[in-house]
């Protein structure tokens, strides 16, 4: 049985099809990824929880893409990192630590503040000289 899909919305000005975020397999050692961590959220894969993260890359095409944590992905980057500019190089498996079949997968990650962000907030209470007028 297939089914027939409507056409998609005609492109207009100004606005930007969306798509799906690329999905980014660890499988080769030296494998690298640049972007921006929008998202940490936690899904269900084959009945198990885990993270998968979100990135923008700031490039056109993939604009996006998300990939699982690992174990050692998990230990170094956290929602507190959401925001930050992130830079991922997968290093090779560590063959002394091993899970069932699988060895580890190593990871060198660096952050970095986004210097376009708007400055954060200090959080205290909004007074008469945060108003601008």
């Amino acid at each position: 049985m297939t089914t027939k899909l409507e056409p998609p919305m005609t492109q207009e000005t100004g606005w930007e099809p969306l798509q799906v975020p690329e999905m980014i397999q660890w499988t080769k050692p030296g494998q690298v990824i640049t972007g921006k961590l929008i998202s940490v959220a936690r899904i269900e894969v084959r009945a198990k929880s885990v993270l998968q993260y979100l990135l923008a890359t700031g490039v056109k095409d993939p604009a996006r893409i998300k990939f699982l944590a690992t174990y050692d992905l998990a230990q170094k980057l956290t929602s507190a990192h959401v925001g930050m500019l992130v830079r991922v190089k997968y290093l090779g498996e560590d063959e002394t630590v091993k899970k069932g079949d699988n060895f580890m997968k190593v990871f060198d990650v660096h952050v970095k503040a986004d210097p376009n962000a708007p400055p954060a907030r200090d959080g205290g209470p909004i007074t008469d000289e945060d108003i601008p007028f």
